[in-house]
């Protein structure tokens, strides 16, 4: 077949996936040779892509229909001695189990006591693929199987075809007696291909409904995986995200418990920021209540993922949020400045810990001691840093009940003393930053953000030169040339953003970073 013969020789029409899709309809008429020549390089191509699917469905649909067809495939296969072929054989297995069970369940038995790990394992996995429970299967076979995997799992010599163990027992733990035993066997062992099949386990082959209580069996036993493996950090955390819906406290007491081991586990949050950005949406008197209580946490931990939650592009904007009502009327005045110090020392957005503060401000309003603590911090450091924050408490002021009015007008009167206090100070007005030196500083950064586009652009991938390139001119106007003609003019429109840096930056970062230091290194006190 020309699908075949192009296979081999690199070549790729315009219509590939469609010829592709049309070779996979019927298999019938197949070269076998060439298909098993060619099958390397068409493995390679479908790696990882869902289309591989048609050609597993193909292969057990021919095996099915014409025994000779699979037969023939099983032993050509074997033949090559080429193990990136063996998974191949499961989908063979499955259709010669329905055309010819007799020389299927043969093969099964003579994979399983292979030598070769490689094919031991093909014959544990193709396990999962055939029907155990169709009336024609005989009940030996079954027993064998349940002698065969149960003597594996207890075997340590044969621990590298555990993983392939576990995938065929969860799958069919409602035939097999005892998968329940193996599961709970390989659980607990730390490797991540054993991990992975127990993450596979909890989203695919529970019950939620009625098996909750296996998830909270097994669920502690994901703490541990190694950070480097993003890819099941993502499927758990997608599993944890639709389990979040019905049990709440379980996910939240999960994040928290893997938060709390290592800083690395802190550091690396961002593989939960999807479940987190749906408890802001969904919960949001939830994730007040983790936010409130990590930052009281005395793990630094809990603070270093703070600080990534808010730093890092991934997690909603958390500008308005607030600390927990809940729990912030329990709470000590030794521990309202813990977190006061935390919120200070880790929520680097000027927003964000503008909310916090004035919300523990609100709620405690009445505690005389407390409000003169968070005076202080508004006067020195908030409103001396980001002017701003006058027009933060005058804002909020409007809604404020009359007490809290009252606090509200002398730390506004108070700071905007002492800011034009500072501002009017000669020694002072030297750190201010001159025209002609933010035209040189922003020379030098464009400098390196053009350095680093051209090395990105070096490093682009091949799907980046697939596109055409453009070149632009700009004045006044902009234009460009495109396949040898001149694009109409176009005139940019003005794009402006504004920002407000802390002051205490240029005026003394030294004593910025010491400060904040402090704060980040403040032991409660008791």
């Amino acid at each position: 077949m020309q699908f075949l013969q192009d296979l081999l020789i690199n070549k790729e029409p315009d219509n590939w996936w469609k010829e592709y899709r049309d070779f996979c309809s019927d298999l019938s008429k197949v070269d076998r040779n060439l298909f098993i020549e060619a099958l390397p390089a068409l493995l390679k191509k479908l790696e990882n892509n869902y289309a591989h699917r048609d050609l597993r469905i193909a292969l057990e649909t021919q095996s099915k229909k014409d025994s000779s067809f699979g037969k023939e495939i099983y032993n050509k296969i074997l033949e090559a001695q080429n193990p990136y072929l063996y998974d191949s054989l499961t989908d063979v297995i499955s259709g010669l189990y329905k055309s010819d069970q007799k020389f299927a369940i043969t093969k099964i038995k003579s994979l399983f006591n292979d030598a070769e790990i490689s094919l031991s394992r093909i014959g544990i996995q193709s396990i999962a693929k055939i029907d155990l429970l169709d009336k024609g299967t005989p009940k030996a076979f079954i027993g064998w199987i349940n002698k065969r995997l149960n003597d594996i799992a207890n075997n340590e010599t044969l621990a590298e075809l555990w993983p392939s163990i576990f995938f065929t027992v969860r799958i069919k733990r409602n035939v097999l007696k005892n998968a329940e035993a193996i599961i709970d066997k390989l659980s607990s062992i730390n490797t991540i291909e054993i991990q992975l099949e127990l993450i596979y386990f909890l989203d695919y082959n529970i019950d939620l409904g009625n098996e909750i209580h296996l998830f909270k069996k097994y669920l502690p036993l994901l703490l541990h995986i190694d950070i480097e493996h993003a890819g099941a950090y993502n499927q758990l955390a997608y599993r944890l995200e639709n389990v979040a819906k019905t049990n709440l406290d379980l996910v939240v007491g999960f994040i928290t418990d893997w938060v709390g081991i290592s800083p690395k586990n802190a550091r690396k949050i961002e593989y939960f920021s999807h479940l987190l950005n749906t408890l802001c949406d969904d919960f949001y008197s939830d994730f007040q209540k983790l936010y409130t209580n990590w930052l009281n946490k005395d793990n630094p931990n809990f603070h270093i993922a703070i600080f990534e939650m808010n730093s890092a592009r991934y997690m909603r904007d958390l500008s308005g949020l607030t600390v927990s009502e809940v729990l912030i009327k329990d709470f000590s005045d030794y521990d309202i400045e813990y977190i006061t110090y935390k919120i200070l020392a880790y929520v680097y957005d000027k927003d964000t810990s503008l909310s916090l503060i004035y919300s523990i401000l609100e709620q405690k309003v009445d505690n005389k001691e407390v409000v003169i603590f968070l005076a202080d911090l508004f006067i020195n450091h908030l409103i001396f840093n980001y002017y701003s924050t006058i027009e933060f408490l005058n804002l909020k002021k409007k809604t404020a009940n009359r007490k809290l009015k009252k606090i509200i007008k002398d730390i506004v009167d108070e700071g905007e003393d002492k800011y034009k206090a500072y501002s009017d100070l000669e020694n002072l007005k030297e750190f201010a930053p001159s025209e002609r030196r933010m035209i040189y500083y922003n020379k030098i950064q464009n400098r390196k953000f053009n350095k680093s586009y051209k090395e990105s652009e070096s490093e682009s991938s091949s799907f980046l030169s697939m596109i055409t390139n453009i070149n632009y001119r700009t004045g006044k106007s902009t234009f460009s040339k495109y396949q040898g003609k001149y694009t109409e003019k176009m005139t940019p429109a003005l794009i402006s953003h504004s920002g407000e840096m802390p002051r205490g930056e240029f005026i003394d970062p030294i004593g910025q970073a010491t400060e904040r230091l402090l704060w980040q290194n403040f032991k409660r006190r008791q």
